[in-house]
């Protein structure tokens, strides 16, 4: 029979068999307060009103920060000489980004270009793209739109041996695409990819391969040597085959083979048939380049061998030739009449020039009879602009000839006494020229080329036959390249772009306007590109800069060399690596050096917005006017520009700049001491640098005082290797070092003011969120490190102790002399679905000297009284005893059954919980000895029903069931788990039993019987099989207990650290470092990770310039090296688990590291957020149950079939 009672009453009933049952309980004392319990909350209160006066303060300052950064602030007024040109308003730029950003459609399908026959139903469009013309790529990114098929001139073939080359992103180097197993893009840098990728466009683009040679700038006729090898012809062929392999998105190429003698003929016909019937197998198009004057035999035999002839329809008159037009329309139309008779109508592209050539010419002695016809002394290559330019400068009248419709002037060069000629072709002559080539019955057309056009040809290029075309060449936009004038490296822009007026005339004999011709044109006025006026240059005296400034190896060397040489250099400073590196630049300045702004991070500000450029600039500057107390004027703007702006896409922001009050800093002699492909010997410098001082004599155009080298961005050795010696071969050849301010006869307290008080004032709020940012960016940083290296020793230290352990360490073997009483406590609340199943496992131990106290505290639900209807037998021949006690939590509940028991030995498991057979047999004998005070089991996850309940088993394998192996070996186990664990009963009772102030009370009591001095070893073959939360929500709030709990017993035993040697030093950090510091900083390393990342991709999207590999590429290893370091201690741990039905299948976990990792990261950061918040705001924690399912796993049911 059964009883039961609440309150305060104790009730005992004897049954039949004699068994006690006691039901209820007397009250417990009440317990300690909570370690970390404040009542009045006196930390939280002080700690708020710190936080409340820290975010005050923190949103001025941020406040302040922002403010002086987004505003334009003007810099001190630098008196210069003055301009010799008056400043003009910029042009509206609303409607060109209108036209810009608008699809102009000449296509009437979205098939692709190669899928499109030629000149039937629609036509296709096609440009030249140059390398070493940065016009050309900003007149590619502005009209993408309006390109079906791009040749980029790329590629060419070297003579004598027929390989493949190209050339660097720079210009300044050529070398092999083909070396060894690695084939090079010649798109590397992304600038052509990236174009097409952000205007969602389909342009294909077809590398064009040609025979001009780089360094004579000129056509290398030997390649028809080449072409007669059959071995290097097959060579050159094989490279390009692998070549448009290794690039699929490549659809083929543009062959431009040019000016090879006539008696090569047959081998370059041969080449081209062998080079079509490679790329028409594998799908790929081949478009070959034919002069005008090509024979009718080349015609054929190209037009039958290639998908496509591009007919350069242009260069009648030509470099080598008298003055003349270059495609007169007559001689144009003649052209593709001709060829039309030879060339299908499908296989050919009509190429149009957009360019001009200005012919130098003698002015005859009318004494000297030799020589009364005029020579031609030289010929200038022009763009469209370049002659309009040289138009206006001459006060020139353009005509457009009557009789060939070209325009074309004349002026005289007084101070040379020379005549010049100039021809060109412009947005006039596309017009006509497309007009008449479509009355032929042509529509596909390719341009010659970007960079040189006339701007208003983009206005008529899709739809030339429309009425509206010959008003859309009224207006004329400045063109991409800019007007350079004077000599030296210091810029100042003094002319702004400007749109020309053009008015036209047509033939009113042809009635029909689509097919109307111009017949007169003339500039009411002349577009006007950026003037940038260049000064500074001194032969006798030079200014050494060093870019990309400060780093921590390199720029100190270098300061030590210049003060020992006793010179002065500029140091052009990268705001993001000033500001973690300002005690550097305190010293450049302090030393008397110089200093630029470099921009805040780098990157090309022609690539980027307006905003962006701002924000770079005013982030250096407020960073140089906080921490230096100056206000540099310099300003070099990476990449492309550092000689000069090259387009207006460059000018355009330095115009900005220069409104904002800056200097901007060339540099003419560049040592290239960044190249690494190949790295210069400090020798080669020196000898480069006075090549480039030689050239300046005779090129005007080269001159200038200022040297570039590098101080920043990558390995300078060469550059501090190299520095002494050039200052010293400098001074030898009799030239002066001066510092940059000395070229524009300025000092150096002139290009660098320092701030006024008030000024200093007002940098306070920058100088405090610089330092903040720093801070900040250092933490996470070095807890990335540390995150590496915690994770390094935890492999290290922890697994070679766990190896020890289990490999050399014996254990306890049962003997039948040694079978203590054993009392198994369950303390149980609310767990009526589980009760019955749990003590069956227990009473089915294969240790048959043991009892079973179950301690209901309190429960709501039947947990008492089905235990005892299930086990009235048992509880009759005393195996079993029920209590009943009001709730007071579960270590009231065990020390109310510890008051009740007197055996020697007692095991303690959880209610939910399931112990194998043979789990107390393999406990109890460890306690022979008798300085054992505990022994924890092998608890593992029973309920593998989802992935969170595999994460968790996962979990106890790789790090509980390691740590614990670890400190086995010194026996100092800091936590006995409740899930299954053996006690010795009187020093339990000596540390006062379980203890009530700290809600992890088996860890506490763990550490107390270590402070008594006993040993608490690991038992990894007492398994037990326990139920873990099903979901992330169940298992934080076990967790937030675990971790509370925890850090309340390692605070309350904190004088261990010192009293308690293997405590102190082996079981108390791995708690602090390996459960705490580590889960706590761990996601700063996915942070860190995710923003490099993030950065690298937009970097790489908007200015792929600045996208550094290298440093993307570190990241990655020092992520990766992350993983693999926690996957192999993960299978060190796993490698250590014993042979057991129950670990079956579990090296599949395996193959969840990673994902479980990533979401423990996320999740226990959390938790051990909120435990150091609890902690510290003093509130009393609350146990909160997790709610049972009593559903184990397939697996877990048949190793425990005898409990149920």
């Amino acid at each position: 029979m059964s009883i039961l009672c609440t309150g305060g009453c104790i009730l005992g009933v004897r049954s039949p068999a004699g068994a006690d049952i006691a039901l209820a309980s007397k009250p417990q004392a009440m317990p300690d307060r909570q370690i970390f319990f404040d009542p009045e909350r006196k930390r939280w209160k002080r700690l708020r009103r710190f936080l409340d006066a820290a975010a005050v303060v923190s949103t001025l300052v941020l406040a302040g920060f922002i403010f002086n950064v987004l505003r334009n602030q003007r810099l001190p007024e630098l008196l210069l000489p003055i301009p010799r040109h008056n400043y003009r308003a910029l042009p509206d730029q609303s409607n060109l980004l209108r036209i810009k950003n608008q699809r102009l459609e000449h296509r009437k399908t979205k098939r692709k270009p190669s899928d499109v026959t030629l000149n039937t139903g629609e036509g296709l469009r096609a440009a030249y793209y140059v390398q070493d013309d940065a016009a050309s790529y900003s007149s590619f990114k502005e009209h993408v739109h309006q390109i079906d098929m791009l040749f980029p001139q790329w590629l060419h073939v070297d003579s004598p041996n027929g390989t493949l080359m190209m050339m660097s992103g720079d210009n300044l180097r050529e070398f092999p695409v083909i070396q060894g197993t690695t084939i090079h893009d010649p798109d590397y840098l992304n600038k052509i990819k990236h174009v097409i990728q952000t205007a969602r466009e389909e342009t294909e683009v077809y590398p064009a391969i040609n025979n001009y040679n780089p360094h004579t700038q000129d056509w290398d006729t030997g390649v028809g040597d080449v072409l007669n090898d059959p071995d290097k012809s097959a060579r050159f062929l094989d490279q390009l085959m692998r070549f448009l392999a290794a690039y699929p998105a490549y659809r083929g190429l543009s062959f431009d083979i040019e000016s090879i003698p006539d008696k090569d003929d047959p081998a370059y016909l041969s080449f081209i048939q062998a080079l079509y019937a490679q790329m028409h197998t594998r799908n790929l198009r081949l478009w070959v380049n034919v002069a005008a004057s090509a024979s009718n035999n080349d015609l054929e035999t190209i037009a039958a061998n290639s998908d496509g002839i591009v007919l350069m329809n242009y260069d009648q008159h030509q470099t080598t030739s008298d003055p003349g037009p270059i495609a007169a329309e007559s001689w144009f139309v003649a052209n593709l009449q001709r060829v039309l008779k030879i060339v299908p109508k499908k296989k050919l592209i009509c190429g149009l020039g957009n360019y001009g050539y200005d012919w130098t010419l003698s002015i005859p002695n009318p004494k000297d009879r030799r020589h009364r016809k005029p020579q031609v002394l030289s010929t200038d290559d022009l763009s469209v602009s370049d002659a309009w330019e040289r138009a206006s400068d001459a006060d020139a009248d353009l005509d457009l000839d009557y009789d060939t419709l070209n325009p074309h002037f004349e002026y005289i060069d007084e101070d040379n006494n020379q005549r010049h000629v100039v021809w060109f072709l412009d947005g006039v002559t596309v017009l006509n020229e497309m007009r008449a080539a479509r009355e032929l019955g042509l529509q596909t057309f390719a341009l010659w080329r970007l960079g040189k056009e006339d701007s208003s040809l983009w206005n008529v290029w899709d739809h030339p036959s429309d009425s509206a075309s010959l008003q859309a060449l009224g207006t004329v936009q400045p063109g991409h390249d800019v007007d350079t004038e004077g000599d030296g490296d210091i810029l100042r822009i003094t002319g702004l772009p400007q749109p020309g007026k053009r008015t036209v005339q047509v033939d009113d004999d042809e009635p029909d306007p689509r097919k109307k011709l111009i017949v007169d044109e003339h500039m009411d006025v002349y577009p006007r590109t950026y003037t940038v006026e260049q000064y500074g240059y001194h032969p006798n005296e030079v200014a050494l800069t060093f870019d990309d400034s400060p780093d921590p190896t390199w720029t100190p060397k270098i300061l030590d060399i210049l003060k020992a040489k006793h010179v002065k250099g500029a140091f052009m400073a990268i705001g993001s690596e000033a500001a973690e590196h300002v005690g550097l630049m305190q010293r450049i300045v302090r030393e008397g050096n110089e200093i630029g702004n470099h921009t805040w991070t780098h990157p090309d500000i022609s690539e980027i917005s307006n905003r962006q450029a701002d924000l770079e600039i005013n982030l250096t500057e407020r960073l140089f006017e906080s921490k230096l107390g100056v206000q540099p004027l310099y300003f070099r703007p990476p990449y492309d520009i550092d000689e000069e702006p090259d387009t207006d896409d460059e000018a355009a922001p330095a115009w900005r700049v220069q409104q904002k009050g800056f200097i901007i800093i060339g540099s003419k002699i560049d040592t290239d001491d960044w190249d690494e492909h190949p790295r210069k010997t400090p020798q080669e410098i020196i000898q480069s640098v006075f090549a480039q001082l030689e050239t300046m004599k005779t090129k005007p155009q080269f001159r200038g005082s200022i040297i570039l080298m590098h101080d920043g961005g990558g390995n300078r050795s060469v550059t501090v290797a190299t520095l002494p010696l050039l200052i010293d071969a400098l001074r030898a050849h009799g030239i002066q070092i001066v510092p940059v301010s000395a070229l524009m006869g300025k000092a150096t307290a002139q290009v660098m003011p320092p701030l006024t008080f008030w000024q200093r004032a007002r940098t306070i709020p920058d100088s405090i969120a610089f330092s903040a940012l720093g801070i900040i960016g250092n933490f996470i940083v070095l807890v990335f490190f540390v995150g590496d290296i915690l994770m390094s020793a935890r492999l290290v230290i922890v697994g070679l102790f766990a190896v020890i352990d289990r490999l050399f360490r014996p254990r306890r073997q049962a003997t039948a002399s040694y079978c203590p009483r054993v009392a198994v406590l369950i303390p149980a609340y609310n767990e009526e679905a589980v009760i019955v199943r749990t003590i069956r496992s227990v009473l089915n131990s294969d240790y048959k000297n043991l009892h079973v106290i179950v301690i209901d505290d309190g429960s709501q639900d039947r947990t008492a009284e089905v235990a005892m209807s299930a086990y009235a037998g048992e509880i009759a021949a005393g195996r079993v005893r029920v209590f009943t006690k009001r709730n007071e939590g579960k270590a009231a509940a065990l020390n109310y059954a510890l008051d009740r028991m007197d055996e020697g030995i007692f095991v303690g498991i959880d209610a939910d919980t399931l112990v194998a057979a043979d789990a107390i047999s393999k406990l109890i004998p460890h306690f022979q000895d008798p300085a054992i005070g505990a022994i924890a089991g092998n608890a593992k996850v029973g309920n593998r029903v989802n992935l969170w309940t595999r994460w968790q088993a996962l979990e106890y394998i790789t790090s509980q069931n390691f740590e614990r192996r670890a400190l086995d070996l010194f026996h100092v186990i800091t936590v006995v788990p409740g899930a299954i664990g053996a006690w010795r009963t009187a020093p339990v009772k000596a540390a006062g039993g379980y203890p009530l102030n700290t809600v992890a009370e088996d860890a506490d009591l763990t550490m107390s019987l270590l402070e008594q001095g006993f040993k608490v070893d690991y038992e990894d073959r007492a398994l037990a099989y326990t139920e873990a939360p099903i979901n992330a929500r169940g298992l934080m709030r076990q967790r937030f207990r675990w971790s509370f709990g925890t850090l309340q017993a390692v605070w309350k035993h904190r004088a261990a650290f010192v009293r308690n040697k293997a405590m102190g030093l082996f079981a108390l950090p791995n708690i602090l470092i390996f459960q705490m510091l580590l889960p706590l900083v761990s996601p700063f390393i996915d942070l860190l990770f995710a923003w490099g990342i993030v950065n690298y991709l937009i970097n790489r999207h908007y200015h792929p310039e600045a996208a550094s590999a290298a440093s993307f590429e570190k990241l990655v290893v020092y992520f990766l090296g992350f993983l693999v370091i926690d996957f192999i201690t993960s299978a060190a741990a796993f490698s250590l688990e014993r042979r057991h039905p129950a670990n079956k299948g579990d090296g599949w976990l395996l193959f969840h590291i990673w994902l479980q990792r990533f979401a423990y990261r996320q999740l226990f950061s959390v938790v051990l957020a909120k435990t150091l918040k609890r902690a510290i705001d003093g509130k009393p924690f609350n146990w909160d149950k997790i709610q049972r399912t009593a559903k184990m796993s397939k697996s877990t049911e048949i190793l425990t079939e005898a409990a149920r």
